[in-house]
């Protein structure tokens, strides 16, 4: 009998071992269960690490700060790297401190680097400051600066958050919470509209390039299809909100049946009021476009083509990248975009034919007369700002050669294609195979599209600074061009031949076949 109670006791010991433990393994590990636990840790090990904003006003008696609290997982050296503001929106930082427990920030040899000492692998919260540093009015040239006001602001990402100097290209969670804003703001950025707490998953470049805006603007969406256009405006104009934010959407139609990509469901543009007259820019990001302009502004000509420039951007800039140094492509970055922003406003009627000719017809004047027109691409590396006609030359050279591209595609496929289709292919090619645009690039696509001729002349005008000859039938069977001689003085002096452009019959009005050379049903 005490054997049997013996052996039921320890029956029972054993079933309660086994309850107490349940889900315990006491398999052995094959090595199928240890590589799928190392792959569990694995996965937990590349999970995105975290940045972390905590963004609210700051009302000083003589100025208006935003307060920022960063936090992120610092090295396990014990040691991290921290990226300041772009200058000269470095000075904008103030009151820059460690919150976390034995921290201290030290400064580098560069201003815009700091090192965080810290605990190895321990949370990081750092403190500090923004106010505006901006000098005088806002205005052309000091317009990508952060604004920071006690009625609104806007800012890139580079010119306001401090970010840990990792790898620029891996995605990171990043979390952003707006606190305590006056409660007629409205918040507008490149992730969204009045979310006042955001998480966002992508590169840290991408985010340093972001646009975030908020205050006292007011939002009007548009609507295309399921997709939406945001469209957030600051002060009064001279035009109607109505007819201005119908522009934005007809553009952006455009050019998306343009590039046949859809993919952007969200898209942002900010209108904000700068001092001058007649003064227009815009700067450009993924999924947003902030555009400047002075009081004075109407809706003409110049606006549309800035517009439409600017936007197409957001494919050339954006979504197809640039090899440096990028002065050295842009004849294509900037003239090709130029030619686009004529065409598609054309094609989608918010310019006339007219209009069309009479803008190229100005370009090659400018090109003709100008003292640059002989000067080789390489000059553009450390010049491209620093002289006006300079400056131009890449806008003029692109135009003239998409120009003369389009009809020696045409010529070459029988009119079945067009520099549409080298466009679009090379989107293609940019998206689905990482290819990175340069001058050898685009000269094995163009080869392949237009043959060597055009290529040649093309390059001949690049390297060695020949002057780019404009192509009689470029504008299509109904446009004959005339030269127009003079010198550049009324007797004496340098002799410029003009290229210009008109209908063969000038009485006549256009056709349909007219029409149809520059894609418009």
């Amino acid at each position: 009998m005490k054997k049997f109670l013996l052996t039921l006791f320890s029956t029972i010991l054993f079933l309660s071992f086994i309850e107490t433990f349940a889900g315990t393994s006491i398999i052995p590990l094959t090595d199928a269960n240890k590589e799928s636990n190392k792959s569990k840790q694995s996965q937990r090990n590349s999970r995105p690490l975290e940045i972390n904003y905590s963004i609210e006003p700051f009302y000083d008696l003589n100025s208006f700060r935003l307060i920022v609290v960063l936090e992120f997982k610092g090295d396990k050296s014990g040691e991290t790297k921290i990226i300041l503001p772009n200058s000269p929106d470095l000075n904008s930082v103030k009151y820059l401190k460690a919150l976390s427990p034995n921290s201290y920030i030290l400064d580098t040899d560069k201003p815009e680097y700091k090192i965080v000492k810290h605990q190895p692998g321990s949370s990081v919260r750092i403190y500090y400051q923004f106010e505006e540093s901006r000098d005088g009015d806002l205005e052309l040239g000091n317009h990508y600066m952060a604004i920071v006001n006690k009625n609104y602001f806007h800012f890139l990402g580079e010119t306001f958050f401090i970010v840990p100097a990792w790898d620029s290209n891996t995605e990171y969670n990043f979390k952003i919470l707006w606190n305590h804003l006056p409660t007629n703001w409205n918040l507008a950025n490149s992730f969204g509209v009045n979310e006042k707490y955001q998480e966002i998953k992508l590169a840290l470049w991408k985010f340093r390039r972001s646009v975030f805006a908020g205050g006292d603007f007011k939002i009007i969406p548009r609507f295309i299809g399921k997709d939406v256009v945001y469209i957030a405006i600051r002060s009064n104009w001279k035009f109607s909100e109505d007819q201005f934010c119908d522009l934005v959407r007809d553009i952006i139609i455009e050019e998306r049946n343009f590039w046949n990509d859809y993919s952007t469901r969200y898209f942002l543009v900010n209108l904000l009021p700068i001092s001058g007259g007649e003064e227009q820019g815009g700067i450009v990001r993924d999924n947003v476009y902030s555009l400047f302009l002075s009081a004075d502004r109407t809706i003409d000509i110049s606006m549309k083509r800035l517009l439409s420039h600017d936007i197409f951007h957001t494919w050339i800039g954006e979504k197809v990248q640039f090899a440096d140094p990028e002065q050295l492509v842009y004849w294509f970055k900037e003239g090709f975009t130029d030619y686009y922003a004529d065409l598609l406003l054309l094609r989608a009627k918010l310019i006339s034919l007219d209009e069309y000719v009479d803008q190229y017809n100005t370009i090659l004047e400018t090109y003709y007369t100008s003292p640059m027109r002989y000067e080789k691409n390489e000059r553009l590396i450390n010049e491209f700002k620093s002289d006006k006609d300079l400056n131009r030359l890449p806008y003029q050279r692109g135009q003239i050669f998409a120009h003369n591209l389009n009809y020696a595609i045409s010529k070459n496929f029988s009119r079945k294609k067009s520099l549409d289709d080298l466009m679009r292919d090379l989107l293609s090619r940019c998206i689905n195979e990482s290819l990175i645009i340069s001058n050898g690039s685009l000269s094995a696509l163009i080869r392949f599209y237009a043959g060597d001729q055009i290529l040649s002349e093309m390059m001949r005008t690049l390297n060695s600074g020949g002057v780019l000859r404009a192509i009689p039938e470029a504008l299509g069977p109904c446009f004959k061009m005339d030269i127009d001689s003079r010198k550049k003085l009324i007797i004496f002096g340098e002799q410029y031949d003009i290229p210009s452009y008109k209908l063969k019959n000038e009485n006549q009005p256009t056709d349909k076949n007219c029409l149809g050379w520059f894609g418009v049903d």
